[in-house]
Protein backbone atom coordinates (compact mmCIF):
# COMPACT_ATOMS: atom_id res chain seq x y z
CA UNK A 1 0.00 0.00 0.00
CA UNK A 2 1.56 3.29 -1.19
CA UNK A 3 1.58 6.58 0.77
CA UNK A 4 -0.06 9.59 -0.94
CA UNK A 5 1.86 12.94 -0.69
CA UNK A 6 -0.76 15.60 0.08
CA UNK A 7 1.65 18.34 -0.82
CA UNK A 8 1.63 17.09 -4.37
CA UNK A 9 -2.19 16.83 -4.48
CA UNK A 10 -3.36 19.44 -7.06
CA UNK A 11 -6.62 20.03 -5.26
CA UNK A 12 -4.95 20.81 -1.97
CA UNK A 13 -2.41 23.11 -3.69
CA UNK A 14 -5.18 25.03 -5.42
CA UNK A 15 -7.05 25.42 -2.16
CA UNK A 16 -4.00 26.79 -0.35
CA UNK A 17 -3.28 29.19 -3.22
CA UNK A 18 -6.85 30.51 -3.09
CA UNK A 19 -6.64 31.11 0.68
CA UNK A 20 -3.36 33.00 0.33
CA UNK A 21 -4.84 35.20 -2.40
CA UNK A 22 -7.85 36.01 -0.17
CA UNK A 23 -5.58 36.96 2.73
CA UNK A 24 -3.48 39.12 0.43
CA UNK A 25 -6.55 40.91 -0.96
CA UNK A 26 -7.85 41.64 2.57
CA UNK A 27 -4.51 43.17 3.59
CA UNK A 28 -4.63 45.69 0.71
CA UNK A 29 -6.29 49.17 0.93
CA UNK A 30 -8.50 50.43 -1.80
CA UNK A 31 -7.89 53.60 -3.80
CA UNK A 32 -11.19 55.44 -3.45
CA UNK A 33 -10.38 57.67 -6.45
CA UNK A 34 -9.63 55.03 -9.04
CA UNK A 35 -10.88 51.78 -7.48
CA UNK A 36 -7.46 50.28 -8.06
CA UNK A 37 -5.97 48.49 -5.15
CA UNK A 38 -2.44 49.28 -4.11
CA UNK A 39 -0.22 47.89 -1.36
CA UNK A 40 -0.37 49.66 2.01
CA UNK A 41 3.16 50.36 3.14
CA UNK A 42 4.10 50.74 6.74
CA UNK A 43 6.23 53.63 7.95
CA UNK A 44 9.34 51.54 7.66
CA UNK A 45 8.32 50.39 4.19
CA UNK A 46 7.54 53.82 2.69
CA UNK A 47 9.86 54.07 -0.35
CA UNK A 48 9.73 57.88 -0.30
CA UNK A 49 12.43 59.41 1.91
CA UNK A 50 11.70 62.22 4.38
CA UNK A 51 13.67 64.70 2.26
CA UNK A 52 11.76 63.76 -0.87
CA UNK A 53 8.41 64.11 0.91
CA UNK A 54 9.39 67.62 2.11
CA UNK A 55 10.27 68.63 -1.42
CA UNK A 56 7.01 67.21 -2.72
CA UNK A 57 4.81 68.67 0.03
CA UNK A 58 6.36 72.17 0.14
CA UNK A 59 5.15 74.60 -2.53
CA UNK A 60 7.76 75.69 -5.02
CA UNK A 61 8.69 79.34 -4.43
CA UNK A 62 10.50 81.01 -7.30
CA UNK A 63 12.70 83.88 -6.22
CA UNK A 64 13.32 86.43 -8.87
CA UNK A 65 15.67 89.38 -8.79
CA UNK A 66 14.49 92.40 -10.70
CA UNK A 67 17.44 93.89 -12.53
CA UNK A 68 17.23 97.43 -13.71
CA UNK A 69 17.97 97.78 -17.43
CA UNK A 70 21.35 99.35 -18.21
CA UNK A 71 19.78 102.13 -20.29
CA UNK A 72 17.93 103.38 -17.20
CA UNK A 73 21.23 103.64 -15.32
CA UNK A 74 22.72 105.55 -18.25
CA UNK A 75 19.78 107.98 -18.36
CA UNK A 76 19.98 108.53 -14.60
CA UNK A 77 23.71 109.23 -14.92
CA UNK A 78 23.15 111.75 -17.72
CA UNK A 79 20.37 113.43 -15.73
CA UNK A 80 22.63 113.73 -12.69
CA UNK A 81 25.43 115.22 -14.80
CA UNK A 82 23.00 117.77 -16.25
CA UNK A 83 21.80 118.74 -12.80
CA UNK A 84 25.38 119.12 -11.56
CA UNK A 85 26.29 121.31 -14.56
CA UNK A 86 23.21 123.50 -13.98
CA UNK A 87 24.05 123.88 -10.30
CA UNK A 88 27.64 124.79 -11.17
CA UNK A 89 26.52 127.45 -13.65
CA UNK A 90 24.05 128.87 -11.12
CA UNK A 91 26.73 129.09 -8.45
CA UNK A 92 29.09 130.90 -10.82
CA UNK A 93 26.40 133.41 -11.78
CA UNK A 94 25.55 134.11 -8.15
CA UNK A 95 29.22 134.45 -7.27
CA UNK A 96 29.87 136.85 -10.14
CA UNK A 97 26.85 138.92 -9.13
CA UNK A 98 28.12 139.17 -5.56
CA UNK A 99 31.51 140.36 -6.85
CA UNK A 100 29.89 143.14 -8.84
CA UNK A 101 27.83 144.25 -5.86
CA UNK A 102 30.70 144.40 -3.36
CA UNK A 103 32.95 147.46 -2.88
CA UNK A 104 36.21 147.58 -4.80
CA UNK A 105 38.53 148.10 -1.81
CA UNK A 106 40.81 145.17 -1.12
CA UNK A 107 40.28 143.39 2.18
CA UNK A 108 43.31 141.47 3.39
CA UNK A 109 42.82 137.74 3.54
CA UNK A 110 39.61 137.46 1.50
CA UNK A 111 41.31 136.59 -1.81
CA UNK A 112 38.77 135.73 -4.51
CA UNK A 113 35.89 136.66 -2.21
CA UNK A 114 36.80 140.32 -2.56
CA UNK A 115 34.66 141.84 -5.29
CA UNK A 116 34.05 145.21 -6.85
CA UNK A 117 31.19 147.34 -8.02
CA UNK A 118 30.89 148.89 -11.49
CA UNK A 119 33.02 152.01 -11.93
CA UNK A 120 31.13 154.75 -13.72
CA UNK A 121 34.44 156.09 -15.04
CA UNK A 122 35.14 152.89 -16.99
CA UNK A 123 34.01 152.30 -20.53
CA UNK A 124 31.40 149.63 -21.12
CA UNK A 125 34.02 147.46 -22.83
CA UNK A 126 36.32 147.53 -19.82
CA UNK A 127 33.48 146.86 -17.44
CA UNK A 128 32.46 143.90 -19.60
CA UNK A 129 35.98 142.49 -19.34
CA UNK A 130 35.91 142.69 -15.55
CA UNK A 131 32.42 141.18 -15.33
CA UNK A 132 33.28 138.32 -17.67
CA UNK A 133 36.52 137.58 -15.85
CA UNK A 134 34.68 137.56 -12.51
CA UNK A 135 32.34 134.85 -13.82
CA UNK A 136 35.33 132.44 -13.72
CA UNK A 137 36.01 133.07 -10.03
CA UNK A 138 36.64 129.82 -8.17
CA UNK A 139 37.35 127.80 -11.34
CA UNK A 140 39.99 125.15 -10.53
CA UNK A 141 43.38 125.33 -12.20
CA UNK A 142 44.03 123.02 -15.14
CA UNK A 143 47.07 123.32 -17.36
CA UNK A 144 45.85 123.95 -20.91
CA UNK A 145 42.24 124.43 -19.74
CA UNK A 146 40.01 127.22 -20.99
CA UNK A 147 36.57 126.46 -19.50
CA UNK A 148 34.81 126.71 -16.15
CA UNK A 149 35.70 123.07 -15.51
CA UNK A 150 39.41 123.93 -15.46
CA UNK A 151 41.54 126.81 -16.69
CA UNK A 152 45.07 128.21 -16.64
CA UNK A 153 46.32 131.82 -16.79
CA UNK A 154 46.52 132.15 -20.59
CA UNK A 155 43.32 130.12 -20.98
CA UNK A 156 41.53 132.70 -18.81
CA UNK A 157 42.74 135.59 -20.97
CA UNK A 158 41.81 133.72 -24.16
CA UNK A 159 38.30 132.85 -22.94
CA UNK A 160 37.50 136.32 -21.60
CA UNK A 161 38.78 138.34 -24.55
CA UNK A 162 37.29 136.04 -27.19
CA UNK A 163 33.86 136.37 -25.57
CA UNK A 164 34.17 140.13 -26.02
CA UNK A 165 34.94 140.03 -29.74
CA UNK A 166 38.69 139.45 -29.89
CA UNK A 167 40.25 136.65 -31.88
CA UNK A 168 42.91 135.26 -29.56
CA UNK A 169 44.31 132.12 -31.15
CA UNK A 170 47.40 131.53 -29.02
CA UNK A 171 47.18 129.70 -25.70
CA UNK A 172 50.70 130.74 -24.67
CA UNK A 173 51.68 133.82 -22.68
CA UNK A 174 54.30 134.90 -25.21
CA UNK A 175 51.87 134.43 -28.11
CA UNK A 176 49.18 136.51 -26.43
CA UNK A 177 51.65 139.25 -25.52
CA UNK A 178 52.57 139.54 -29.21
CA UNK A 179 49.14 139.26 -30.83
CA UNK A 180 46.62 140.99 -28.56
CA UNK A 181 46.37 144.56 -29.89
CA UNK A 182 47.78 147.09 -27.45
CA UNK A 183 50.87 148.96 -26.32
CA UNK A 184 53.54 147.72 -23.96
CA UNK A 185 53.74 150.00 -20.93
CA UNK A 186 54.43 150.19 -17.22
CA UNK A 187 51.96 148.49 -14.89
CA UNK A 188 51.36 151.84 -13.22
CA UNK A 189 49.80 153.13 -16.47
CA UNK A 190 47.27 150.33 -16.81
CA UNK A 191 43.48 150.61 -16.64
CA UNK A 192 41.10 147.86 -15.50
CA UNK A 193 40.75 145.36 -18.32
CA UNK A 194 44.36 145.67 -19.51
CA UNK A 195 46.92 142.86 -19.18
CA UNK A 196 49.82 142.21 -16.83
CA UNK A 197 52.61 140.00 -18.20
CA UNK A 198 55.57 138.51 -16.34
CA UNK A 199 58.88 139.29 -18.04
CA UNK A 200 59.85 135.62 -18.41
CA UNK A 201 56.48 134.84 -20.02
CA UNK A 202 55.65 132.50 -17.13
CA UNK A 203 52.34 134.19 -16.25
CA UNK A 204 49.66 136.57 -17.50
CA UNK A 205 46.74 138.25 -15.74
CA UNK A 206 43.87 140.71 -16.26
CA UNK A 207 44.41 144.00 -14.44
CA UNK A 208 41.45 144.75 -12.14
CA UNK A 209 42.49 148.24 -10.95
CA UNK A 210 43.75 149.49 -7.60
CA UNK A 211 46.76 147.18 -7.72
CA UNK A 212 44.55 144.09 -8.12
CA UNK A 213 44.58 141.42 -10.80
CA UNK A 214 42.41 138.50 -11.91
CA UNK A 215 44.49 135.41 -12.64
CA UNK A 216 44.43 131.61 -12.60
CA UNK A 217 47.15 130.20 -10.36
CA UNK A 218 48.05 126.56 -9.82
CA UNK A 219 47.59 126.92 -6.05
CA UNK A 220 44.25 128.77 -5.83
CA UNK A 221 42.60 128.59 -9.25
CA UNK A 222 40.94 131.76 -10.54
CA UNK A 223 40.97 134.55 -7.95
CA UNK A 224 41.10 138.33 -7.60
CA UNK A 225 44.16 139.30 -5.58
CA UNK A 226 46.85 141.96 -5.17
CA UNK A 227 49.58 142.07 -7.82
CA UNK A 228 52.68 140.40 -6.47
CA UNK A 229 55.91 142.32 -6.61
CA UNK A 230 58.06 141.08 -9.45
CA UNK A 231 59.36 141.78 -12.89
CA UNK A 232 56.25 142.52 -14.87
CA UNK A 233 55.07 144.88 -17.58
CA UNK A 234 51.66 145.94 -18.83
CA UNK A 235 49.82 145.83 -22.13
CA UNK A 236 47.40 148.71 -22.58
CA UNK A 237 44.80 146.85 -24.65
CA UNK A 238 43.06 148.69 -27.47
CA UNK A 239 39.36 148.12 -26.84
CA UNK A 240 36.41 148.85 -29.14
CA UNK A 241 35.13 152.40 -28.75
CA UNK A 242 38.37 153.76 -27.27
Amino acid sequence: MSMINNSANPLESSKRFTERERELQQSRKGDTMSGVFRPAFGVEEDPTSVTERQVIEQPMVQQTTVQQPSWIDEQNSQLQQGQNALQEATNRALQAQSFRQQPSEYVEGTGAETGYKPDSNLSQSRQNILNTTASYAGTPYQLGGRTVKGIDCSGLVMSVYNQLGFNVQSHSVSGQARTIPGAKTSVSNLQPGDLVVWNDNSHIAVYAGNGMIWDASSSKGTTRRPLWSGKTYGIAVKLPGE
